[in-house]
């Protein structure tokens, strides 16, 4: 049995924690940007931070694997600081974009009811037009008749 001074045993749980823990946040941060972008919303911000994060954990895997638990704990911690607040810009993005969706929603409701009651307008006025022409001119080929 091989015995390692504890302060490296340390290391290699606090290095072994924060890759754990970087690994969920982005887990979770993905998830956000997947609803964010499933409601309408431009994710291209969000997928460039989530690219940059996941650039830091696979760092931080590939130094965790090289027994650098230092460097290891240094890049899963900046991996998620590279995620702070993104949850919440996620969510701001979503709700923008869903909320746009209802607004366009009730656009083209409110443009085709208008649009529908135009066309009837058009159309009746047109009838009674061609209804008041119809009559004049059966008068006066009635009155001509008589003469």
């Amino acid at each position: 049995m091989v015995a390692t001074p504890s302060f490296a045993s340390a290391d290699q749980h606090s290095a072994a924690s924060a890759l754990s823990m970087a690994q969920d946040k982005i887990l979770s941060c993905y998830s956000a940007a997947r609803d964010a972008e499933a409601a309408g919303a431009n994710i291209t911000t969000l997928t460039g931070t989530l690219t940059q994060a996941g650039s830091l954990l696979d760092k931080a895997d590939l130094a965790y694997y090289k027994n650098d638990f230092d460097t290891a704990l240094s890049y899963a911690q900046q991996s998620q600081s590279e995620l702070d607040n993104f949850l919440s810009r996620a969510e701001d993005l979503r709700s923008a974009a869903a909320q746009q969706r209802s607004v366009d929603f009730w656009i083209n409701m409110v443009g085709s009811i208008v649009g529908a009651f135009a066309v009837i307008g058009v159309g009746v006025a047109l009838w009674m037009w061609t209804a008041r022409k119809n009559k004049k001119t059966g008068e006066q080929s009635s009155g001509s008749s008589k003469v």
